[in-house]
């Protein structure tokens, strides 16, 4: 299950330079300047690190609290030279009709392939259809339809079980696997759901100009987000006043479009559970119950609180960080959340849904945004990122062509936060869909170097039991 939000948008970027200081001398400057002056500073600060998609947290902590003893995981910001592990076997790409892309199309987030497990011997991998050329100056159109070929393969033999071609409406995210043996597709007749055999059946229509698409970890709901003018929203907002702060400081013209519809759907009958607007283009995480919101409490505290589909909310936990955090389900009772130490250090956490601090590690400050597999079962996540020589210009594509140095895919264990394994992969796609975990978190497959490599990983840490239950 790839990670939208993690898929979906890679506009933001992190300033470290604007992050507020909240080092242990806090309380020095605490009394030289008084609160109300900090609390204007941090409000006006969390805004302008957009996103905060770059991985960054800090253990939870209320004022007058210490800090946990929490072992810390360096993972450091460079490109591996090969593997930490041998690939069990490999497929070769190019008999299917797989070519890679150019280098130009670097840098657009463009969704231009797709690899998933179906189950633990069944691979989906969709890919451009061979033969079918985009028109002249459809590369920059990010709206041009396509056709993308579609093929099923057995492990480890590689043999094509199914196969198809898709007729697709834009170059956005169209591939989800929300339980074992089916996926999402969204074609120009909204959303469908499949399985191995690539046959398809409508779920859901999407009306409205796409924007992203969360799923509940468990597999029963998606929360999609699209441009609709004509969306009929929800008379009534069962979540109540929430105090949340926006993603950016407002200067000039709102970047998110407006008229933003999210609906809620469920997902074993396509049924529109609700529809309402929302500020920002980038859904909010759910789980089985609710929406995930990420609350401002005061100075740098922050609540990690779920509103549930049925009105009401509870606190599932509470974080401490120096710029804007963002959170995610990896599962119904762990969330991922990104944030910043009192020393600017990126860091990311996983906490239960129970406000336990789970573990903790620093992370390098991206240029773009890292993306985020979870395999099914919330035992595994991968971490994907775009390791750059130096920051690509603003201006045109061909610095972020130079600029790029490779990307490295790395597989961390759920309940502790170690590192499984990492490796390099090839091409680049800024947009991913070159990662996959299967269901049990136990096989990654990566498209690199023309083929597919499939790794298989030792037994997942076991789950605390506040996370499984």
């Amino acid at each position: 299950m790839e990670v939208p939000g993690t898929q979906s948008t890679h506009a933001d970027r992190v300033e470290s330079a604007r992050m507020v200081s909240m080092t242990t001398s806090r309380f020095t400057f605490l009394r030289r300047i008084g609160l109300p002056v900090v609390l204007v500073t941090l409000i006006a600060w969390s805004g302008s690190v957009s996103h905060a998609q770059n991985e960054q947290n800090q253990p939870p902590m209320l004022p007058g609290d210490f800090p946990p003893r929490v072992k810390k995981h360096k993972t450091p910001d460079k490109l591996p030279a090969v593997p930490t592990m041998t690939p069990v076997f490999s497929i070769s790409a190019a008999p299917l009709g797989y070519g890679p892309p150019g280098p130009t199309y670097l840098g657009r987030n463009q969704n231009l392939v797709a690899l998933g497990f179906l189950d633990e011997n069944h691979l989906l991998f969709s890919f451009r259809a061979p033969g079918l050329l985009a028109r002249e100056g459809d590369a920059n159109q990010a709206t041009a339809e396509r056709q993308m070929r579609a093929v099923v393969l057995t492990l480890p033999d590689g043999k094509v079980e199914s196969e198809t071609v898709w007729t697709l409406q834009d170059r956005g995210p169209y591939l989800w696997f929300p339980r074992d043996g089916q996926f999402l597709l969204r074609d120009r007749e909204g959303l469908e759901t499949g399985d191995a055999t690539l046959q398809t059946k409508p779920l859901a229509p999407l009306p409205g100009g796409f924007l992203a698409m969360r799923l509940d970890p468990s597999g029963n709901f998606l929360l999609a987000s699209s441009v609709d003018p004509a969306a009929h929203f929800d008379s009534t907002n069962a979540m109540g006043t929430r105090k949340v702060l926006p993603l950016r400081t407002q200067i000039g013209p709102n970047p998110d479009p407006t008229n933003i519809a999210e609906r809620l759907i469920r997902l074993e009958s396509g049924q529109v559970l609700s529809t309402r607007h929302a500020s920002s283009s980038a859904p909010r995480s759910i789980n089985a119950e609710g929406f995930l919101d990420t609350v401002h409490e005061k100075l740098d505290q922050w609540s990690l609180t779920l509103n549930s589909f049925n009105g009401g909310s509870q606190i599932l936990g509470h974080v401490e960080s120096t710029c804007l955090p963002t959170s995610f389900f990896a599962s119904d009772r762990e969330m991922l959340v990104a944030g910043c130490t009192e020393g600017h250090i990126p860091k990311l956490m996983g906490v239960s849904a129970s406000d336990r601090l789970l573990w903790q590690i620093e992370t390098p400050i991206a240029i773009v945004p890292p993306l985020f597999i979870v395999s099914q079962d919330g035992s595994r996540f991968a971490r994907e990122t775009v390791v750059f020589k130096h920051s690509p210009g603003a201006d045109t594509q061909t610095p972020w062509v130079k600029a790029v140095k490779g990307q490295v895919v790395r597989v961390f264990d759920a309940a502790t936060g170690k590192v499984v394994m990492e490796t390099p992969i090839s091409p680049t796609f800024d947009a991913g869909g070159n990662v996959a975990l299967s269901p049990s978190g136990k096989r990654l497959a990566v498209l690199n170097a023309g083929a597919i490599e499939v790794f298989d990983l030792p037994a997942p840490a076991p789950l605390p039991e506040d996370v499984i239950h």
